[in-house]
């Protein structure tokens, strides 16, 4: 499409919830929500399913097939939304997740778990890339930092009370009513969307880039070998590796757009900003409360604090955020994200030196919250600006897809190098220390990279 400028100053936040546009935001908020509650409330219920449903080697899975087909419905679902619109395309993701919820919550055994577990996270990856395209393809770029603002501000609620809310739910009437939560929240947000869908512009067969659905099939697949191996430290992993990056790689190139390998300035590094930033981030975020507990003797109530904590400083940089991206550029602001979230974990590194105070950590989380809070969203609104018409969903999906995909990789790679450290009888502590180096230079390559992003002031050429 092509880039509207520079945001008219006045731009109030009311605005995002006037007229029409107004109920299809809400609708997305609860969508938002939705994904938040379902996430949370998992996570805290597992231990009680491992209980219920036995084979404690098949944990792990559950959070790795989820990711899995999230990296599937993702381009999918983001060229669906551009050539068929979003009424087509809402329905079948809303029944698949809710498809999934049931079929965990029945699941008479692990492995149907799983199922039910991949069904849902396909929902949620399809739900992700409806949720952002729809932003990029029907909000005028004035209001669009306020919605995505808005969108992370749906995690707090539920990162407060999603964990306690399946520890009731799961003590009281069992895990599996706790798949039941979501429900409520997924009916509410049909009933404001539905009225709203025909807001969201659709392309046709000429207009929107199609996509085979062998390539994010074969990128599912070549991932899950790749992130399962990672974590397993032994020789043969090599070999699985090499395996799954052959099967992975080609479709891959298939889906991202030419140069997001070597961060090409325009979308492609866009692109490849979304994946540095989150491999940074999660190789650090994934091992926090574990450095906490097991290297500082912290509870687990007192280091769960911290995350806590690191929710509303996100979610204040993401309000913080919005309010310049009418006037600051988006590569200075990412590059002003990236350096707050690079000095917070250097914060958070220094604590597994037993000398330093563990209230260090607490303020370097704080500080990398707020970071992650105004670099997350400018990289999607960055690929808003200068997304084609009739495309903006499925070149937006891109960059979501390489989001996703630099989650698995920096949880996978910082699991392996602490497996790795532990095999070879290394500290604990050292071990962690290779993880948070591994995502710290990450963060370091996007500070360089941060001024190839595009900024989307001037009227932008037809293509990318």
């Amino acid at each position: 499409m092509v880039a509207e400028g520079p945001s008219r100053p006045g731009v109030a936040w009311r605005d995002v919830f006037r007229g029409a546009r107004g109920r299809l935001t809400i609708g997305l908020l609860l969508l938002e929500a939705l994904v938040a509650i379902q996430q949370l409330v998992i996570i805290t219920i597992m231990p009680d399913v491992l209980r219920d449903l036995g084979m404690v080697q098949l944990y792990g899975l559950a959070f790795t097939v989820a990711s899995l087909a999230t990296i599937a419905t993702i381009p999918i679902a983001g060229r669906a939304l551009d050539r068929l619109g979003a009424r087509a395309v809402l329905i079948p993701i809303l029944l698949l997740f809710a498809v999934g919820l049931l079929v965990s919550a029945t699941a008479p055994t692990m492995p149907v778990f799983l199922v039910g577990q991949f069904l849902s996270g396909a929902g949620g990856g399809g739900l992700y890339a409806l949720s952002l395209g729809t932003v990029a393809k029907t909000y005028p770029d004035a209001i669009r930092a306020r919605v995505l603002a808005l969108l992370a501000s749906m995690w707090i609620l539920p990162g407060l009370v999603g964990p306690s809310l399946g520890a009731l739910i799961a003590s009281t009437l069992g895990w599996r009513w706790a798949f039941a939560a979501p429900y409520p929240v997924l009916g509410l947000a049909w009933v404001l969307l539905a009225p709203s869908l025909d807001l969201v512009p659709s392309g046709d067969g000429d207009t929107a880039g199609g996509l085979s659905v062998r390539w994010p099939l074969q990128l599912m697949i070549g991932a899950g070998l790749v992130f399962v191996a990672i974590t397993v430290a032994a020789w043969w992993v090599l070999v699985v590796v090499a395996v799954g990056l052959a099967v992975a790689i080609p479709a891959l190139t298939r889906i991202v757009p030419a140069g997001t390998f070597v961060a090409a300035p325009g979308i492609p590094a866009t692109a490849a900003s979304a994946f540095l930033l989150s491999m940074g981030f999660i190789a650090v975020d994934a091992f926090l409360t574990l450095t906490l507990t097991e290297v500082r003797g912290l509870s687990l109530g007192k280091a769960g604090l911290v995350v806590t904590i690191a929710t509303l400083t996100w979610a204040a940089g993401s309000a913080w955020q919005a309010g310049r991206a009418e006037r600051v550029p988006l590569p200075r602001l990412l590059a002003y994200g990236t350096l707050a979230v690079l000095v917070g974990q250097v914060a958070v590194a220094s604590v597994l030196a037993t000398a330093t105070p563990v209230w260090i950590a607490f303020l370097g989380w704080t500080l990398v919250g707020f970071g992650m809070g105004v670099a997350f969203p400018t990289i999607p609104l960055s690929a808003m600006r200068v997304a084609r018409e009739g495309r903006e969903a499925g070149e937006l999906s891109s960059v979501l897809l390489m989001d996703v995909l630099g989650i698995a990789t920096g949880a996978g790679l910082g699991g392996g190098i602490i497996a790795l450290g532990r095999t070879l009888d290394a500290p604990l502590s050292h071990a962690l220390a290779g993880s948070f180096a591994f995502g710290i230079a990450t963060l370091l390559v996007l500070a360089v990279l941060a001024h190839r992003i595009p900024d989307g002031t001037a009227p932008a050429a037809d293509g990318v």
